[in-house]
């Protein structure tokens, strides 16, 4: 997601046509890439430094031959993380090439392979990486209908291409008992299938330890959190993408990480607050530029970064604790209930506005946002609606980037 990236990027897309030779290339990168980012955690021993550790931490997996599913986002990864699977984000892996700017060589295969123009970049370059092989295998896919109606059919098809088995979890837009028991039965069905897939026995009480950390964690970040709204951590754009993806690949081992909560100190001393609404992109670009640290703007924090907030883990109820995780998620149901969450955010980081970022081909993010400026506008919080790609770099406009952001800022001075 910077520069270095990109660099690396040019080298590596000279062996893109030897899957082989570019994976061990990627590996030994991406390895090194780890190592640093451990010693750098190991010595600030701060919260953003051991989040951008675990962010990467999925992704090595997933390169150095450790037993990996893809799952979308939301999955929940207890489970598998439980029988020793490495879980890495789809979208993550989409997110990777995009950092390189090499995303246009999977685009462009899926493309040749008969993938519509029309599909989210997201989708398009996850299927063109199964194309490739790139990539070791992994071992199954998992997802669940939530946020996205193009992950069913986008996992699908990574199921065919690497014959392997698809395992899909059916989420009900309300929270209600019923529907608790209905996820809580299908995630133990999951249990009984990856046994007789994997081979082995689940080791229940590996699920109820994880639970039990994931619990810790996330009882320092309430304790923390009326605090960091007051004076949010300073962080580059992409580290707030680095956060969301370690609480939704690596929850259960997030411990160290919030425990240096209590030692960090470097809180934003900046004046205009912004919170960002959906996914940002993940390829250096303009926005990068604008909300640096240097800057006299900055994203105090992202939605998915907090989508657990009003989850309580029960380590004693294991399976019915990760359906009520599910239920509570606030991008399913109505826009009524996404609206309240964000807007909650909102006030309590006490921000001077909001962006955003409508990723090209995602229904819900395009749909949503007049009804979620309304909303906005109805408390007085301005809000811009930013169109862009989160992967495919060449389809934004650096100048109306840059032009139609400076003209809100410079509007909420």
């Amino acid at each position: 997601m910077s520069k270095k990236s990109v660099g690396f990027g040019k080298v590596l897309r000279k062996y893109m046509n030897k899957p082989n030779v570019a994976r061990r290339i990627l590996s030994v990168a991406i390895s090194a890439e780890l190592a640093r980012r451990k010693v750098v955690a190991g010595v600030r021993n701060d919260f953003v430094s051991w989040m951008d550790y675990h962010a990467l931490h999925a992704v090595n997996g997933a390169l150095s031959g450790v037993k990996t599913a893809w799952v979308n986002l939301f999955f929940p990864v207890e489970i598998l993380l439980s029988f020793g699977v490495n879980c890495v984000s789809a979208e993550g892996l989409a997110g990777m090439f995009a950092a390189m700017y090499l995303e246009d060589i999977p685009i462009s295969r899926a493309e040749s392979f008969g993938i519509s123009r029309n599909l989210c970049t997201f989708h398009r370059t996850g299927v063109g990486i199964s194309l490739l092989k790139v990539l070791p295998k992994p071992i199954f896919v998992a997802t669940t209908n939530i946020l996205c109606d193009g992950n069913m059919p986008t996992f699908n098809t990574y199921s065919v291409l690497n014959n392997i088995p698809i395992y899909v979890i059916d989420v009900p837009r309300y929270e209600s008992s019923q529907n608790e028991s209905y996820l809580s039965k299908q995630l133990e069905n999951l249990v009984y299938n990856l046994e007789n897939h994997l081979g082995r026995r689940f080791d229940y009480s590996k699920l109820v330890d994880a639970l039990r950390r994931e619990k810790e964690s996330f009882e320092i970040l309430r304790e923390f959190y009326p605090r960091l709204c007051e004076s949010p951590l300073s962080m580059e754009l992409y580290q707030h993408v680095n956060v969301l993806y370690a609480f939704h690949m690596r929850p259960n081992q997030l411990v160290k990480a919030v425990r240096s909560l209590t030692e960090t100190k470097a809180v934003l001393d900046k004046k205009i607050r912004l919170l960002w609404l959906h996914m940002i992109p993940y390829y250096d670009n303009e926005l990068y530029k604008i909300f640096s640290k240097n800057s006299p703007y900055a994203v105090v924090t992202s939605e998915f970064e907090w989508d657990w907030l009003y989850w309580y883990p029960d380590p004693e109820k294991p399976f019915i604790s990760l359906a009520q995780k599910v239920l509570k998620n606030p991008e399913i149901g109505d826009l009524q209930r996404r609206a309240q969450f964000v807007t909650k955010l909102a006030q309590d980081f006490k921000v001077n506005g909001v962006i955003h970022f409508n990723h090209w081909g995602c229904k819900q993010s395009s749909g949503s946002v007049f009804l979620l400026k309304e909303v906005f506008e109805e408390q007085g919080i301005p809000f811009l609606a930013l169109d862009g790609d989160c992967v495919d770099h060449t389809n934004q406009s650096i100048g109306q980037y840059k032009t139609r952001i400076e003209a809100f800022l410079e509007m909420i001075r």
